[in-house]
């Protein structure tokens, strides 16, 4: 993914995080919930570790829009493009 995209992606994620911090429910274990954290770790969850390498930037654009109207929802209902631009290095190797 290119620099710009990556860019765009942190600007989009403290935009969308600053939208839904007030509407995120208490999780267990959490004293507060980190409505930024939320949209970081749900994009490594659907995206993968390498997502910065891997993943298209259309496909984390949809995730983060999905998220900011689907706040507390379960990462795994996003049913939108998880598209990935090469395989795991070693997979088919």
């Amino acid at each position: 993914m290119k620099r710009s995209d990556l860019d765009d992606i942190a600007m989009r994620v403290r935009r969308v995080g600053d939208r839904i911090q007030p509407l995120l429910e208490p999780h267990p274990g959490l004293a507060a919930r980190n409505a930024h954290a939320h949209l970081w770790l749900g994009i490594k969850v659907r995206f993968g570790d390498a997502w910065r390498s891997r993943a298209r930037h259309d496909g984390v654009c949809a995730f983060i829009d999905w998220i900011e109207a689907n706040p507390n929802a379960d990462y795994d209902a996003f049913l939108g493009p998880i598209e990935l631009d090469d395989p795991e290095p070693g997979l088919f190797g």
